[in-house]
């Protein structure tokens, strides 16, 4: 019995040092993917980059154009005696707040695409800001601010909220 158990004591390491090996080549192609981006590639990042300023930077004038009217409605509602539907009144705050919402998310990726322009013109653009990586090409062709390679925001998701 003694000789049984020492027979998969002894194979248990060896399925270890297997899995082992298989990890080993993933490593070496990471370091393949360090080469720096080329101009072409930048020139390319930096037109969707400014393409992306400008549309937010024209929804965000649009925002405020229309931001005065919906201000104006929830003042008339608030100011108003008691013969004000609570429902209406209701209403125009959840849709001043959703508005103020969507204002401020926009502000937050027109901030995450300056950003972005600040590290093409620093040399630092494509560069994982966790591991330090560069950031796939792919994936900045959709989403050109991204800050973190795909690996490292997977674990950002998936660790717990702060």
């Amino acid at each position: 019995m003694a000789k049984a158990m020492k027979g998969k004591a002894a194979r248990k390491p060896a399925r270890v040092r297997i899995k082992a090996r298989t990890a080993r080549p993933v490593r070496a192609s990471r370091a393949v993917k360090t080469k720096p981006r080329t101009k072409r590639e930048l020139d390319e990042f930096r037109k969707m980059l400014q393409e992306e300023r400008e549309r937010l930077t024209e929804e965000l004038e649009a925002m405020e154009e229309h931001t005065p009217e919906i201000e104006e409605q929830v003042g008339m509602d608030v100011g108003g005696g008691y013969d004000e539907d609570l429902a209406d009144v209701a209403s125009s705050t959840f849709e001043r707040e959703k508005g103020l919402a969507l204002e401020s998310s926009v502000q937050a990726m027109l901030t995450q695409v300056e950003e972005a322009l600040g590290r093409i013109e620093e040399g630092t653009y494509g560069i994982c800001q966790r591991c330090g990586d560069p950031i796939d090409a792919a994936r900045l062709r959709v989403l050109p601010y991204a800050t973190l390679c795909i690996r490292c925001k997977e674990l950002e998701e998936k660790s717990p909220a702060r």
